[in-house]
């Protein structure tokens, strides 16, 4: 269950959330370019030192890294857009987690210099872990594994999102630490239209679980990406359904609803922002909670703290960095209810200080990947950091949100960082050096 409710006064928040929930379910719901981001340009070779590809007005174009105070200088959208196959929803980029120049077994960190002689640790490796945190369990993860979502505690079942050359499949993945991927596949993400041709598809990195069903995605080509999400049950009790969701990124889930970071969903289609899947009764209710400015480069990152902050985010256009800002539960159940979105832009930022690929709850607060992308569309995570999330108090206070405390830093780069998932109020983290791909626990407190 989810830690300091009644500190936190969530048992209020739960039940406006709930009670929205109900009202959408009785009420019911209303019925020649070149590139997309600048993934799709990842064929127009390398570009010259100091720039990267961008995606402008449906152009690939080369623009120039610009480093500052709230922009690492590198195109997010170089591995980061809607649902163009790469890195998502647990917020790793594909890239990063095997051999590609971060030494996910190779070792070497990319030609730079040779990670064989380094020292390291074996669980963390050469990553270093911050004061005010300390390490628990740690499990192999199989490299095919990109997205990984648990249950409430105490006791933890695991699953897994498995993206093979045929197939986008979830699996049960044990009883933590007990990871072991299954023989067989729960289901299919791949709506039946697309079994055919699954190499046209690109896996949204994410995997999200509503306390009895589990949600995936997936984009194809165009603009808007036309997507797809597969709510599967668990339990194999129900069969499997598949929505329509054009540029599906990421998503959260809470009881009985998730949170998608897209486009559309269903039948409901008011452009890129937040849309509820109300999944408490069939058929299930799509309404749009959160409302992205009119002009964004793509959809992006979501988590939800052991307190129910949620975190949602988007890339901005042209520079395709991440930005993210946290909204409170309660209000996410007023939009339910009333049907008005929330306005992402008037919610308290964030301040990430820098681009990032991955978003997970970390207790009450939200844990980031921060870093950069390269030149060869590799994300380079510099640090996982966390960022406290306090409600404010009665009278309509705003989310308060703390600064960046460091939980690990990278040294070099052979040990990547390429997942990032929540257990309980601790954070899952997947790790990837010379001695294989495993997920590590991370707590607060030594």
């Amino acid at each position: 269950m989810r830690t300091d409710m009644k500190r936190m006064g969530t048992k209020g928040q739960r039940a406006a959330l709930m009670g929205a929930l109900l009202a959408v379910v009785l009420g019911g719901t209303g019925c020649g370019e070149e590139c997309v981001d600048a993934f799709d340009c990842r064929d127009k070779g390398t570009p010259p030192e100091g720039q990267v590809w961008s995606c402008v007005e449906q152009k690939c174009t080369q623009v120039t890294i610009s480093l500052g105070e709230d922009d690492a200088g590198t195109d997010a959208g170089t591995g980061t857009d809607a649902g163009t196959g790469n890195d998502g929803g647990t917020g790793t980029d594909a890239g990063t987690d095997g051999g590609t120049g971060t030494d996910g077994g190779t070792g070497t960190d990319g030609g730079t210099a040779s990670c064989g002689p380094l020292p390291r640790e074996s669980v963390l490796g050469t990553l270093q872990l911050q004061t005010g945190f300390s390490v628990g369990e740690s499990a192999p993860l199989s490299t095919e594994v990109i997205a990984v979502v648990s249950t409430p505690g105490p006791t933890y079942s695991l699953f897994g999102l498995r993206q093979t050359a045929t197939g986008r499949d979830v699996f049960s993945l044990g009883t933590w630490p007990d990871v072991m991927l299954g023989s067989s596949a729960l289901d299919t993400v791949l709506a039946p239209a697309d079994r055919s041709n699954a190499a046209g598809t690109f896996p949204s990195y994410f995997l999200a679980h509503d306390g009895t069903r589990l949600l995936a995605g997936y984009t194809k080509s165009g603009f808007p990406a036309p997507g797809s999400v597969a709510v599967v049950d668990a339990a194999a009790r129900a069969a499997t359904d598949y929505l329509n969701a054009p540029d599906n990124y990421t998503a959260v889930g809470t009881t009985d609803a998730f949170f998608i970071n897209g486009g559309g969903l269903d039948t409901v289609s008011e452009g890129k922002g937040i849309y509820a899947l109300v999944t408490s009764a069939k058929p299930y209710a799509a309404v749009k909670v959160v409302d992205f400015p009119a002009q964004v480069g793509a959809s992006g990152f979501s988590a939800i703290a052991s307190n129910n902050i949620t975190v949602f985010g988007y890339a901005l256009p042209d520079t395709y960095v991440n930005v993210a800002y946290a909204v409170a539960y309660a209000k996410l159940g007023e939009a339910l209810a009333s049907r008005t979105p929330v306005v992402l832009t008037d919610e308290p930022k964030v301040d990430v200080g820098t681009d990032f690929n991955a978003a997970a709850g970390f207790g009450n607060g939200v844990a980031m990947a921060r870093g950069a992308y390269g030149a060869s569309f590799n994300f380079e995570v510099t640090d996982v950091s966390r960022f406290s999330l306090t409600p404010g108090l009665g009278g309509g206070q705003p989310i308060s949100v703390g600064t960046r405390e460091p939980v690990l830093t990278a040294t070099d780069a052979c040990t990547s960082v390429n997942l990032l998932s929540s257990l309980g109020s601790d954070l899952l983290v997947g790790v990837t050096d010379v001695n294989g791909r495993r997920l590590v626990r991370i707590r607060q407190g030594q």
